[in-house]
C-alpha cells in the first residue's frame, strides 16, 4: 500500500491538533461549570484561538522532524515550512501569553479602576500594574521576533551586515535606539519612584491636567478644556512640574483683589466666612484674609481657602472671586479703586 502524501498527513494533524485543543476546552469548560468562575471562563476563550495555532504549528513541526529524510518528505519545501512554523509558533506562543497576562489584570484594574484621588496607595498600585503589563507584553513579543529572526540565516547575515556598518545610518540607528530605551527607563521610573500616578493633577508646561493615560515610552495629561498633551517619558525625568496631588488632594488657593485703604478688612472676614459656610467645595481647613501690599491708597487683600481636591479648589476660587466682586459692588462701591 504506497504511503499517503506529505500534504494529506500534514492536514490531517493539523486538524487532529486544533480539535484536540478544542476538545481539551470542552472538557475543561464542563470541569469548570459547577464553580461559575468568570475569571476561568474568560481565561479559556481568550486562550483558545493562540492554543490552537500552537497546538498545530507545534505539532506539524514535530511532524517534520520525524518524517525527515523519509521518501517525499525531504526537499527545500520541508525546510521553508518549518521555517514558517517556527514563525507560527513562536508567534502564537506570544499572543498567548500576551492574552494570559490580560485575563491576570483585568481583576487587579477593576479593584482599583475608578479611584478618587485621595486613595494615593491605590493609584500608585494601578500605575504599577500598568506599566508592568506593558513592559511585560513588550518583552513577550521582542522575544517572539527575536527568536524568529535568529532562526532565519538569511535574515540574521542581513542583522550581522546592518550592526558592522559604521557610518551614519549606524549612528542614527544608535541615537534612535538610546532614545527609546531612555524613555523606556523613564516610564519604568515614574511608575516606580512614585514620581506619577494615574489621576494625579499637574502643571506642565503652564498647563493645568490631570495624568490620563501612562506607557512605557508616553503619556498623556487631559487638559482641563479636554485637550490631550502627549509627552515623551523622559521629559518628566528632564524637566520641572508640578504635582499637586502627589502625597494628597488636598489644597490651598487664593483669591487677590485691590481696594482702597477705607475697606474695612474685619467685614471682608466676616462675609467670607459667611459664603464658606455654605459652600459644598469648602473642606474647612482653612479660610483667612491677609493684606498683602498696601501703596498709594490701595491695598491688596488675599483670600486664602482650602479645598479637598484640585477640582473643587478650582470651582471654589471662582465662586468666591464672583461673589466678592459682587458684594463689593454692592456694600463697598467707594472703596473700589479707580481705575488708571
Amino acid at each position: 500500500m504506497p504511503a499517503p502524501a506529505p500534504w494529506l498527513v500534514i492536514t490531517l494533524v493539523a486538524i487532529g491538533c486544533a480539535l484536540a485543543v478544542s476538545a481539551a476546552r470542552l472538557v475543561v469548560t464542563r470541569l469548570l461549570l459547577r464553580h461559575r468562575s468568570e475569571n476561568a471562563s474568560r481565561l479559556i476563550g481568550k486562550a483558545l484561538r493562540p492554543a490552537q495555532l500552537m497546538a498545530v504549528t507545534g505539532g506539524l513541526q514535530i511532524l517534520l522532524s520525524a518524517k525527515q529524510g523519509q521518501l517525499g518528505w525531504g526537499g527545500e519545501w520541508n525546510a521553508v515550512l518549518g521555517q514558517s512554523l517556527l514563525f507560527g509558533t513562536a508567534a502564537s506562543g506570544a499572543w498567548l501569553l500576551s492574552n494570559l497576562l490580560s485575563v491576570a489584570k483585568e481583576p487587579i484594574h477593576r479593584r482599583w479602576d475608578g479611584l478618587e484621588q485621595d486613595d494615593v496607595e491605590g493609584r500608585r498600585r494601578r500605575t504599577q500594574m500598568v506599566i508592568l503589563y506593558r513592559l511585560a507584553s513588550v518583552i513577550v513579543w521582542t522575544v517572539a521576533i527575536g527568536l524568529v529572526l535568529f532562526n532565519i540565516p538569511p535574515l540574521r547575515e542581513v542583522g550581522v551586515s546592518m550592526l558592522g556598518a559604521a557610518g551614519v545610518a549606524g549612528i542614527i540607528a544608535g541615537l534612535a535606539a538610546q532614545t527609546m530605551l531612555q524613555n523606556l527607563f523613564a516610564g519604568i521610573m515614574l511608575a516606580f519612584g512614585d514620581a506619577l500616578r494615574l489621576d494625579d493633577v499637574v502643571v506642565v508646561d503652564g498647563e493645568l491636567g490631570t495624568i490620563e493615560e501612562i506607557t512605557l515610552t508616553y503619556l498623556v495629561v487631559r487638559i482641563w478644556d479636554d485637550r490631550r498633551m502627549v509627552l515623551p517619558t523622559s521629559y518628566f525625568t528632564q524637566n520641572p512640574y508640578v504635582n499637586w496631588t502627589r502625597d494628597t488632594p488636598e489644597v490651598l488657593g487664593s483669591v487677590v483683589f485691590d481696594a482702597k485703604l477705607t475697606l474695612p478688612v474685619p467685614e471682608v472676614r466676616e462675609e467670607l466666612e459667611r459664603f464658606l459656610a455654605g459652600n459644598p467645595f469648602w473642606d474647612g481647613r482653612k479660610a483667612s484674609v491677609a493684606v498683602l501690599d498696601a501703596t498709594g491708597g490701595v491695598m491688596r487683600v488675599r483670600l486664602l481657602i482650602s479645598a479637598a481636591n484640585p477640582r473643587d479648589q478650582w470651582d471654589l476660587r471662582c465662586e468666591l472671586r464672583e461673589h466678592m466682586a459682587a458684594w463689593l459692588a454692592k456694600q463697598h462701591p467707594d472703596c473700589i479703586p479707580d481705575p488708571s
